[in-house]
């Protein structure tokens, strides 16, 4: 994605680029009666679709649905984007209520529901990892996969950040923001981009929709989900799960996704070596590779 003003640092944001071929999407309508969330369906609808869970919180699906990983693999399955409440087309927040991951949960199960499917595959980015592993552990048996991308960390009170270690300048020139929104790391800086790849000149690749994005909703989901612990409940998770994670992902340490893959009972874990935070834009060919490979293996009973 393309932020032509300075771009947004938060535990989930992820650049993207844009995918040729998905301009035959099937989008929902819009919902007059402002509870159902608004969604994109690409590709060739399955049994089982691919919910997939894009980062934030507060963005829309934008920059997510505009990686070039999707093109190859939705010639195979459908692949379902969505508008998380609060952002984009979906109905706005009504309050701080709107405003936690217990709701993004039950949105997410809505949404299931509404796609008429029992059970889905789910894959989450950054803070879409974080929805998708409190989804999985509430909801197993409406998981066929769990694949998590560059997820936040299951005690987001414990995510490990490499920013300062891999660009002490640029964060040593970012100023200091006490304010709720800052304290939450959702705050406007010119740099982060230049934090966000293995490859700085995948940069000039950019194109596609920039999105939206709500400080609000970003700042009072950040604030929930700082109390949140799923290390336990993943402990226990009987869901066959892919953790991927860039190797050089400033944004989320690989020991966050070691210790994931570690908790969650037979998980794989795959580095990408040449990856910052978007694997599915950096490697997309690996990538694609690596979740078609996952999604067509054995699948709980």
């Amino acid at each position: 994605m393309t932020f032509r003003k300075p771009r947004l640092l938060v535990l989930a944001l992820c650049l993207g680029l844009a995918a040729p071929g998905l301009a035959s999407a099937q989008q929902s309508a819009p919902d007059p009666g402002g509870e159902t969330l608004y969604h994109v369906a690409i590709g060739t609808p399955g049994e089982v679709p691919l919910v997939a869970v894009n980062g934030g919180p507060g963005f829309d699906h934008s920059y997510l649905v505009n990686a070039p990983a999707w093109k190859e693999m939705s010639a195979r399955r459908q692949i379902i984007f969505y508008d998380q409440r609060g952002t984009g087309k979906s109905p706005p927040a009504r309050g701080p209520e709107d405003m936690t991951v217990d709701r993004m949960v039950r949105d997410l199960e809505a949404l299931r529901q509404q796609l008429k499917v029992e059970r889905i595959d789910l894959l989450g980015h950054s803070f879409g990892g974080i929805i998708s592993m409190a989804y999985a552990a509430r909801y197993p048996r409406h998981v066929a996969h769990l694949v998590l991308v560059g997820s936040g960390a299951a005690k987001p009170a414990e995510h490990e950040f490499l920013f300062d270690k891999l660009y002490p300048e640029i964060v040593a020139a970012i100023p200091p923001d006490s304010s709720p929104a800052g304290q939450m790391g959702c705050i406007a800086i010119d740099a982060y981009d230049r934090m966000s790849y293995y490859d700085q000149r995948n940069r000039a690749l950019e194109s596609g929709d920039a999105g939206t994005f709500s400080q609000e909703v970003c700042t009072e989901v950040m604030l929930d989900a700082m109390k949140l612990d799923l290390y336990p409940a993943l402990a226990r998770l009987d869901v066959p799960t892919l953790v991927i994670n860039g190797r050089f992902d400033a944004n989320v340490s690989p020991t966050v996704a070691y210790k994931i893959s570690k908790t969650i009972p037979g998980a794989r874990l795959v580095y990408f070596e040449r990856s910052g935070h978007s694997p599915q834009v950096e490697e997309p060919e690996k990538f694609a590779l690596e979740v078609e490979r996952f999604l067509d293996g054995g699948v709980k009973k």
